[in-house]
């Protein structure tokens, strides 16, 4: 039996070591890969969740101050688009603006694909991300109205009650897409929200109430 020079022994157990090394994290490396990639696409889909939250706030809130004024869908629309904008894998699809009827203050089901006499207006994403005041056309300022070709008809703003004692409950529900950046989740995922407040009252005296 050949007896190697123990410095030679040392240096064979050394470099088989680090080969085994070698292997275990070439067994392991695509599994840690997955984890870190799961990690961003389930953050980034939470976080971009979270904006959508955010953006039918600020929607709503614009269209409770906004009340019964010419432009209160647009500027709840110029919300939306400000919070949205730019956010990572995601896409408006819809917003509906919407008189929140029901008990439970979700967009009635009618609502969700077109705009309704008297009860909702629904917007496109690509009026969303393209929305100027040229699409609230009618009426003038010291008689606002919604013409027949305004984006706003079906449930013109000027026609909502802003009286303290006859609010109206404005709902604001935006639908928006997220593509998966990894493809760890599904190719897309719908994502909905929706926010319910009442519109501001005028102050007393105020002209259109």
């Amino acid at each position: 039996m050949i007896r190697l020079p123990s410095r030679l022994q040392r240096k064979i157990k050394k470099s088989s070591d680090q080969g085994a090394v070698l292997v275990e994290f070439a067994l392991l490396a695509p599994v840690l890969i997955m984890l870190a990639l799961g990690v961003l696409e389930y953050g980034n889909a939470w976080h971009q969740t979270t904006s959508i939250e955010r953006a039918v706030q600020m929607g709503g809130r614009s269209a409770s101050a906004g009340g019964n004024g010419r432009f209160a869908d647009f500027e709840a629309l110029r919300a939306v688009d400000a919070v949205t904008r730019g956010l990572p894998g995601i896409k408006v699809d819809s917003v509906v603006i919407y008189n929140a009827t029901g008990t439970d203050g979700t967009v009635p089901d009618n609502c969700r694909a077109a705009s309704r006499s008297n009860l909702c207006n629904f917007y496109s994403g690509d009026q969303v991300r393209t929305t100027t005041p040229v699409g609230f056309t009618g009426g003038t300022s010291a008689n606002p109205a919604c013409s027949s070709s305004s984006w706003d008809r079906a449930w013109c703003p000027v026609s909502r009650p802003r009286e303290e004692y006859n609010q109206t409950r404005i709902g604001v529900h935006v639908t928006a897409t997220y593509k998966s950046v990894t493809n760890l989740l599904p190719v897309t995922v719908q994502i909905e929200r929706y926010a319910v407040y009442e519109i501001e009252p005028c102050a007393v005296g105020h002209s259109r109430c």
